[in-house]
Parts: C-alpha cells; sequence; structure tokens
C-alpha cells in the first residue's frame, strides 16, 4: 500500500473534512489517488491525454458528488467507479463514419457544425473565460492553460517546458477548472473537448 494512503484519515473523517471546506484534505486525496485512477484509465484507453483527462474529470465529478458519499463502499472504490463510468462514456462516444472521398455519399453528408444559437453561447462562455483566466490565474496558470487547452500539450511536456512536477500542472489544472466551471457553469464541457 502506498505511504500517501496509509497518511490519510479514515474514508468517513476524510471526506468530512473535505465536505467541511478543508483544501488540504482534498489536495491529500487527489495527491494519494490521482495515479492509481490515471493508471486505470490509461490502462483502458492507451492514450495518456485522454487518460490525463478522464482522471481530471473524476475528481471535478468527486466534488460534486462528495456529498453523495454514504461509505457503504471503501472511497477508493467509490472513486473507481466514477472512473469506470467514464471511461466507459468515453467508449459509447460516437465514432465517425467515414466514406471514401471519391463517393457519391460524400457529397450528400449534412452540415453537422453548430447552429447560431450554440456558437454564440460558446462564443459567450469563451469570452467569460478570457477575462478570469485575465483576471484570476496567476502567470504560470495562464502559461499552463495555454498549453493544455490551446496547443493541446501532454500534461508532461508542460511540466517540462515550466521545470515542474507532472503532480504540481496536474494540481494547477485541477484547481484552474474547478475554479472556472465555479464561474462560469457549463465551461467545463469546453475544457474537457480540448
Amino acid at each position: 500500500m502506498d505511504e500517501t494512503v496509509k497518511a490519510l484519515p479514515s474514508d468517513g473523517e476524510l471526506v468530512e473534512l473535505i465536505l467541511s471546506g478543508s483544501q488540504e484534505h482534498f489536495n491529500m486525496l487527489y495527491n494519494a489517488y490521482f495515479p492509481r485512477v490515471y493508471r486505470f484509465a490509461l490502462k483502458r484507453l492507451k492514450d495518456r491525454s485522454e487518460a490525463e483527462d478522464i482522471a481530471q474529470e473524476v475528481f471535478l465529478t468527486l466534488l460534486d458528488a462528495l456529498p453523495n458519499y454514504r461509505g457503504e463502499s471503501g472511497l477508493l472504490v467509490w472513486i473507481f467507479g466514477i472512473t469506470r463510468n467514464k471511461v466507459n462514456r468515453t467508449f459509447r462516444r460516437a465514432r465517425p463514419w467515414l466514406s471514401p472521398m471519391d463517393s457519391d455519399s460524400a457529397m450528400d453528408v449534412p452540415s453537422s457544425g453548430p447552429t447560431v444559437d450554440h456558437a454564440l453561447e460558446a462564443r459567450r462562455l469563451l469570452q467569460s473565460c478570457e477575462e478570469i483566466i485575465r483576471q484570476d490565474l496567476t502567470e504560470t496558470q495562464r502559461r499552463i492553460f495555454h498549453l493544455k487547452h490551446l496547443r493541446q500539450q501532454s500534461i508532461r511536456a508542460i511540466a517540462e517546458v515550466l521545470g515542474k512536477s507532472e503532480d504540481s500542472i496536474k494540481a494547477n489544472l485541477y484547481r484552474m477548472r474547478s475554479s472556472m466551471n465555479e464561474a462560469l457553469p457549463g465551461i467545463e464541457v469546453l475544457l474537457r473537448s480540448h
């Protein structure tokens, strides 16, 4: 068993402390379980970037779902249940249907672009997002956001560029996504797509 897991309070105490607002205890949970969640997702998805995204989503979901934890199973088992559901949803996503470019049916594909309403809503969210990035994030966090979401770099590549540990990058991404989601409900959909 990992030493970091041994140092954690009991599941019930840990949940209670996190729900009372203890960032320190959430960070303990995150640091203890993120690597295991990531490895689980990576083993099934075979894609580092997608596994990183799933692991981040698990902890965002965990924050929302934590008040519903009843202790009927161990916290780690419960977290892996969330992870399994996220991974399974990835496999259920619609796969694009491909047709050879020289076939007649390739010309008959209807537009699947966003409607004007969706495009306007996305533009509004992005403008609000830019404002939050400019006002609420540190210079390092802005660079991490830029590298991850605009340049679509892996966490490992970002860590190397910035001279920081991968855990530091993951923690910063988590904090940024949480604060942005708090300020802009719905932005996590845009962040997950990148």
